[in-house]
């Protein structure tokens, strides 16, 4: 699988997590084990490279950058630092185990000619989600509008998913968005098209850290995201 997907791992101030994600592909996928790039904007002090040279020395790529790129730069990286058809996408903090079944879900993407971006469960949540705009408010409830088996097409995932390259590449994370980036991904994915499903039989464990100094709610970014879109609120429901 090394010369058709890539693992990209966004990585900052968490390198444990990193080495933990980077063990259990090689557990998991053994010599079927995708090509693995590490992307980390972290402080010296906590890059996974000095922290974790074990599991460092198990990636195939690590790219170090200036401090706090962000995630949507970071992503938008590792996308054009590779070569592979196929990515794979999750946060530094998810696990690959048996229920991900992550050569099965490649598979799946190649299977369909209407699959453009196939997700997982995380910890068997993040079920799929539709998008649609009420006046102003941006709605994402929970559903689907087909359903083939355990496969549900929808307009947004969460974020543990494969994809091609070349559709990844054509979209593209809002470098200016360092948080609010992923409603904001989904909807310019739904407007152009993309096919995005997730296969309810797949699921990435997720054990949730937060880095040092990290801020969840930051509401300049919801702001311009709105502002971009011509949006007053977003609703989850």
């Amino acid at each position: 699988m090394r010369n058709q997907v890539t693992f990209c791992i966004k990585t900052i101030h968490r390198p444990q997590c990193c080495a933990a994600l980077v063990r259990s592909i090689h557990q998991h996928c053994a010599e079927d084990r995708p090509a693995i790039h590490v992307l980390d904007d972290g402080k010296p002090e906590l890059r996974f490279s000095a922290n974790c040279p074990t599991e460092a020395a198990m990636v195939d790529r690590i790219i170090e950058t200036k401090y706090d790129i962000g995630l949507s730069a970071g992503r938008n990286r590792l996308l054009d630092a590779g070569e592979t058809p196929i990515v794979v996408f999750t946060d530094d903090d998810h696990l690959v185990t048996e229920q991900t079944k992550l050569v099965d879900l490649v598979k799946t993407l190649n299977r369909y000619h209407d699959l453009d971006l196939l997700a997982a469960l995380s910890n068997q949540q993040e079920r799929p989600k539709l998008m649609r705009v009420d006046g102003k408010t941006l709605r994402i409830p929970r559903g689907h509008y087909r359903q083939r088996g355990s496969i549900r097409w929808c307009h947004y995932v969460g974020n543990c998913f494969v994809a091609y390259r070349d559709i990844l590449q054509a979209i593209r994370w809002d470098e200016s968005l360092k948080v609010e980036e992923h409603w904001d991904f989904f909807w310019r994915c739904k407007i152009a098209g993309v096919y995005v499903a997730c296969d309810i039989d797949h699921s990435f464990r997720h054990e949730h850290v937060d880095p040092p100094g990290y801020i969840r709610q930051r509401p300049q970014f919801l702001k311009a995201a709105l502002r971009k879109h011509g949006l007053e609120k977003v609703i989850w429901r």
